[in-house]
């Protein structure tokens, strides 16, 4: 059963950051309401998180595994999507290049950070984390609910949708976590865990 959110965000607060792991605190970052993609980005460093160097060959490639398969939905079978992986690569490093993408790191970890804009001008939070196996994960899964086992993909996942409100400026946001864990055996990258936000803030009304 998925827990309320007012609840799961009072209990992020009254724990705090300074016993997280790296992915627990990457998903109170990228996730808390209350702040602004710039905001976010400014508190990278009070979450232990420092500025990493884009190499597709390297830890960016590894992130690139991670989170390889829904961008390449499109590819016949599952050996071709995590072929893709230094595609995507090439990617995140191209638009690190162009500012567009924000790369930190933390305890072996990667955490790719990106503010857009939708069509109709309002902000959008990309996060993309990879880091190696810990107990974050099932810290997670016991906050937002049961993940699921996908044998067939080679991954045990949770996606959890929901709508935040920053109470200070009403600001609405629709946000989409996914955390989940690549399973292969032997492993495709030691950074096996991974965490994806994406958060877009709703319109005002009228």
């Amino acid at each position: 059963m998925l827990k309320p959110f007012a609840a799961l965000l009072l209990s992020a607060v009254l724990a705090g950051s300074a016993l997280a792991g790296a992915l627990e605190d990457a998903s109170a970052l990228c996730s808390d309401p209350m702040t602004t993609g710039p905001e976010k980005r400014e508190q990278m460093l009070r979450y232990g998180f420092t500025p990493a160097q884009a190499d597709p060959q390297g830890a960016l490639g590894d992130l690139a595994m991670a989170h390889i398969l829904p961008f390449a939905n499109d590819l016949p079978d599952l050996e071709a999507r995590f072929a893709a992986a230094p595609v995507l690569a090439g990617n995140i490093a191209r638009m690190i290049a162009e500012g567009t993408i924000s790369l930190w790191q933390r305890e072996g970890a990667l955490l790719a950070f990106s503010i857009g804009q939708t069509p109709e001008g309002t902000e959008h939070v990309t996060c993309l984390f990879a880091g190696p196996p810990s107990d974050d994960l099932q810290t997670m899964f016991g906050r937002y609910g049961e993940p699921e086992d996908l044998p067939h993909l080679e991954t045990l996942a949770l996606r959890f949708d929901e709508t935040a409100i920053n109470m200070q400026t009403e600001t609405r946001y629709r946000m989409i976590s996914i955390w989940s864990r690549l399973t292969s055996d032997p492993p495709r990258t030691p950074l096996a865990d991974a965490y994806r936000l994406e958060r877009i803030e709703e319109p005002a009304d009228g």
